[in-house]
């Protein structure tokens, strides 16, 4: 379904420019060649049906390619943090039983140790650069190829991602590209966006958030993705604070004339303190989104004074996507507010009996959509009280106003913020 999807965008907008990462332009048919050549490479490599292949790589166009040629073959992709520790890592890996881990350079001495240690055959392909001990995926993409009819639909297992939750064992959420397919629809619908838009992508695609509101959003609509690039320094990439890129990141918007930002209030705070005689155009922007962390009405208030523009709240979660924004009026808009359901969603407010309760009285979260999966695929003695009559329990606390508006009142069982990061203590 979601390599129909992309076909279908190819088809309507060939010569468009998909993706934008530094002095790199791809448009819409470069970037679906490429997709089909990863993904024979990735076939020569015995990927088929049902396997696993991790993708550890920080924002890049190598991203996206690696997941529709993923995809392409009906296997799993799983997105790792590239921050993460060699334990955390070779946890997922093993779990998954993955066999091809797409990586960089900078990560790839630690693959490598992983590989070592594993008794099967799995392959590593490097994005940036050549290994004795690695695949070059630029090698890879290398040869030709004029395959660029549309492929039969597929409606399986299509992504791996892990919720930390309150469980001390990560679980394992596995969406089918029915869930993502109509995970696209629900937000594309809701947010309208269109060919038209453009996107900016400061947040990561390998958690849920970037990868939908950015990656899926885009390529599903023929909109153009404008990537945040990482910081060189002496050829090496290196980590920087948001504080430090805040200048690049408002060029970006200026000069790409982007219409959409999805981050997170952090992001915002740093960017609501440019002193006013920095120029800062954001006149081209018709969408700020926020999500990850309670948004201040400091924040809020500073941003909308500075800029002009809302910051909205969007909630959702990995077992079913982006489920929430608050879209109100400027007059009337909530600061603390997610709004209200995305199209083709019910979202109710219950009790511990399973009653829905009135406006105003606080009770559980629950969710229901064709976005959805039925349940974990591990632990699976918890599924039981996690789904429930086609339903998800969040295990979040919130509240409606009289306008049918949700609020977030906390959790069930705590977790805690840290780097806009959710930590469970345990």
């Amino acid at each position: 379904m979601l390599n129909k999807l992309l076909f279908k965008t190819v088809n309507a907008h060939p010569e468009k420019t998909a993706i934008i990462y530094d002095n790199r332009r791809i448009n819409y048919h470069e970037l679906y060649s490429q997709v089909i050549r990863f993904s024979k490479a990735l076939n020569l490599l015995n990927v088929k049906q049902g396997d696993c292949v991790a993708i550890l790589l920080p924002n890049c166009p190598e991203f996206i390619i690696s997941f529709y040629a993923i995809t392409q073959l009906k296997a799993i992709a799983l997105p790792l943090n590239p921050t993460f520790k060699e334990s955390e890592i070779s946890l997922y890996i093993n779990d998954t039983s993955t066999n091809v881990i797409i990586a960089d350079l900078a990560k790839s001495e630690v693959c490598r140790q992983i590989i070592s240690q594993i008794d099967r055959k799995v392959e590593l392909i490097v994005v940036d650069g050549v290994t004795p001990f690695s695949l070059s995926f630029n090698a890879l993409i290398q040869k030709e190829t004029d395959e660029l009819e549309e492929r039969p639909s597929y409606e399986g297992y299509a992504l791996y991602q892990y919720s930390s939750g309150t469980t001390e064992k990560p679980k394992r959420v596995c969406r089918t590209q029915k869930n993502i397919f109509h995970q696209i629809n629900n937000t594309v619908s809701t947010l309208n966006i269109t060919a038209s838009d453009t996107i900016l992508c400061i947040v990561p695609m390998f958690y849920a958030y970037g990868f939908e509101e950015c990656l899926l959003a885009t390529t599903s609509t023929g909109a153009t993705l404008v990537i945040l690039e990482q910081f060189i320094q002496d050829g090496v990439p290196v980590a920087m604070p948001f504080v430090f890129r805040c200048p690049r990141v408002i060029n970006l918007i200026e000069n790409e004339k982007i219409t959409i930002l999805p981050g997170v209030s952090y992001f915002y705070s740093i960017l609501a303190a440019t002193p006013y005689q920095t120029p800062a155009d954001f006149s081209s922007l018709r969408l700020c989104i926020s999500a990850g962390n309670f948004l201040s009405k400091d924040i809020f208030d500073k941003f909308l004074k500075r800029f002009g523009i809302p910051i909205r709240q969007i909630y959702g979660c990995k077992e079913a996507g982006t489920v929430a924004i608050n879209l109100s009026e400027l007059t009337n808009l909530p600061y603390d507010s997610i709004g209200w359901p995305m199209n083709n969603v019910e979202i109710k407010i219950i009790d511990d009996e399973g009653n829905e309760l009135p406006s105003g009285v606080i009770g559980e979260l629950v969710i229901k959509s064709e976005s959805l999966i039925t349940e974990h695929n591990n632990p699976p003695e918890e599924n039981k009280e996690l789904f429930n009559n086609g339903y998800f329990l969040t295990g979040d606390f919130g509240k409606k106003d009289e306008q049918n508006r949700l609020y977030l009142t906390g959790r069930k069982k705590i977790l805690f913020d840290t780097s806009e990061h959710k930590v469970n203590p345990i």
